[in-house]
């Protein structure tokens, strides 16, 4: 398992922004985590969340189903709302996690206003693919995420990234380019 944990890139300002977007995504999470688990349940039970009918009655039980952006019933305010949602811990924490480590120098390089909009734009653009491509609902910042470790990865192609990695007994950290780190995510989603 590899894991980015930091950058060797000097901060200009406090990334204020930064720090709320992943204080938001924690309190929402830790507001909704047990009716989106109950969902998630229910979904692996085989219950269809996206069929209309059943969507109704469970929209009752569990209000933050609202929140979803469903590709079959597209609502406006859902293409933010989903992006502040998040499956369970794991997906919350790498999300942070990614968000904390390359969002704070996106936002010192484009100021407190253009990184906003940048995430917020970036979740929303993330939405439109899910929606164009899939039929099932989404949550997560992960669309925004990406968007964000992308702007990272080309602002700053020549910058270290500290790596921490897991295999078996085997436990470390190491520092790598970014530019490497791009090839290797493209890599990676292509296989």
């Amino acid at each position: 398992m590899f894991i980015p944990i930091g950058t060797d890139r000097r901060l200009k300002q406090t990334p204020w922004v930064n720090y709320i977007l992943i204080g938001v995504n924690i309190f929402i999470f830790v507001l909704t985590f047990r009716q989106i688990a109950e969902v998630s349940a229910l979904a692996q039970y085989g219950v269809n969340i996206s069929d209309p009918q059943v969507g109704e009655e469970l929209t009752k039980r569990y209000p933050v189903l609202n929140f979803y952006l469903y590709p079959h019933d597209l609502r406006l305010y859902q293409f933010l709302t989903y992006q502040f949602l998040h499956g369970g811990w794991e997906h919350l924490i790498f999300n942070m996690l990614f968000l904390y480590v390359f969002g704070n120098n996106v936002e010192d390089r484009l100021g407190k206003v253009g990184y906003l909009s940048f995430y917020l734009i970036g979740g929303v653009v993330a939405g439109i693919g899910h929606a164009i491509l899939e039929s099932v609902p989404v949550l997560g910042a992960s669309g925004a995420v990406c968007a964000v470790t992308g702007a990272y990865l080309a602002l700053f192609p020549l910058t270290g990234i500290t790596i921490f990695y897991w295999f078996f007994f085997f436990i470390g950290t190491f520092e790598v380019s970014s530019i490497i780190l791009i090839c290797f995510q493209i890599a990676e989603n292509l296989f």
